[in-house]
C-alpha cells in the first residue's frame, strides 16, 4: 500500500498571505493566521511535501497592503526568493483592470517575476468565467504556453464557474493547459470528456464526507492518474481545521488503491512535469 504521507509530493493548491498582510491584521483570528509561509516551510518536511504551489485569490486586499496586481506579483516572487526550490506561484488577477491591462500585468509576471501559471477565481473576482473579460486571458496564455488553474466548486447551475463554463473555455482554446481546481465539485462528470488537469484540492475530504469512500475511489479513478494532481487548499476548507487538513487527505488516498506509479503521478510527477515544460519553454 502507497503511504501518502511519507510519499514525495507537491501540493498545488496552498495559500499563504504575506508578511506585510499579517502585520496588518495583528488581531485576526480565521484560517488565515495559519497562511504564514516560515510556519508552512517547516511543516513541509513532515509531510512530505517536497514543494508547494502559492495559489492567489483574484482579490488584491488579501494578497498586498498595496492593493494592486502588481504589489501580490512582488509578494509573490519574494516568498519564492525566500525558499528557492520550494515553491511555485501562479499569477493573479484583478478584474478592476481592463482585459489587455490584465495580460500585461501577467506577462510582467511571468517575464521579470518568474511565476509559474495563472490563477482565475470568478466567484471571487466577480466577474463569471464565460464573460468576454478572460478571452484575452486564455489566448495570451494559449500562445505562451503558460498552464490555467480554474476555480471550480459551483453550488448551483448558475454559479459563475460552472464545469460547463470550463468545457467551453477548453473547446475554444483547446490547446490550453488548465487545472480545474476542486475537480469541478458535483459537476465533476461533465469534465471527463475534457482533456483538463483536475486537482482535489478542498473537494477530496467532502466527497469522502457526503459519499464515502468506494464512491470517492469511483470518481478518482474515472479521470486516471494521468490527470489528477494532488492539492489540498491548506489552510482553508469547508469543514476541517487547519490541523485536520493533510492527514485526512493522507488517510482517504492511502484508500484510493493507487499503485506507486499512479500515486508519483498524481503527487509528483504531473504537476512537475507541466511547470518543468513551462520552464524550457521560456529559456528557449
Amino acid at each position: 500500500m502507497v503511504d501518502w504521507k511519507t510519499l514525495k509530493k507537491i501540493d498545488a493548491h496552498i495559500h499563504i498571505l504575506p508578511d506585510e498582510v499579517h502585520r496588518a491584521n495583528p488581531d485576526s483570528e480565521d484560517v488565515w493566521v495559519y497562511a504564514k509561509l516560515h510556519e508552512y516551510r517547516k511543516k513541509m518536511d513532515v509531510l512530505g511535501v517536497e514543494k508547494a504551489v502559492i495559489m492567489p485569490l483574484n482579490d488584491p486586499w488579501l494578497m498586498s497592503m498595496d492593493f494592486t496586481v502588481d504589489a501580490v506579483h512582488r509578494n509573490l516572487f519574494e516568498m519564492k526568493q525566500r525558499y528557492p526550490g520550494k515553491f511555485y506561484a501562479f499569477a493573479d488577477i484583478d478584474t478592476r483592470n481592463t482585459p489587455q491591462e490584465s495580460v500585461n500585468a501577467i506577462g510582467k509576471a511571468i517575464e521579470e517575476y518568474g511565476l509559474d501559471g495563472i490563477k482565475i477565481h470568478p466567484n471571487n473576482s466577480g466577474v463569471a468565467l464565460d464573460s468576454d473579460y478572460y478571452k484575452a486571458i486564455f489566448a495570451f496564455a494559449q500562445m505562451k504556453q503558460i498552464p490555467v488553474a480554474i476555480h471550480c466548486y459551483p453550488n448551483s447551475d448558475d454559479d459563475l464557474s460552472t464545469a460547463e463554463q470550463v468545457v467551453r473555455a477548453v473547446n475554444q482554446y483547446p490547446d490550453l493547459t488548465v487545472i480545474v481546481s476542486h475537480m469541478g465539485a458535483y459537476q465533476w462528470e461533465q469534465l471527463l470528456s475534457t482533456n483538463v488537469y483536475v486537482d482535489i484540492s478542498a473537494v477530496l475530504p467532502d466527497y469522502v464526507r457526503k459519499l464515502g469512500i468506494e464512491a470517492t475511489k469511483t470518481i478518482l479513478h474515472k479521470f486516471g492518474a494521468d490527470r489528477l494532481i494532488f492539492a489540498t487548499d491548506y489552510p482553508d476548507n469547508r469543514f476541517l481545521s487547519p490541523e485536520e487538513i493533510y492527514d485526512t487527505y493522507f488517510d482517504a488516498l492511502n484508500q484510493m488503491d493507487y499503485t506507486q506509479e499512479e500515486a508519483h503521478k498524481i503527487a509528483y510527477d504531473n504537476l512537475e512535469s507541466m511547470l518543468t515544460k513551462k520552464r524550457q519553454l521560456k529559456m528557449g
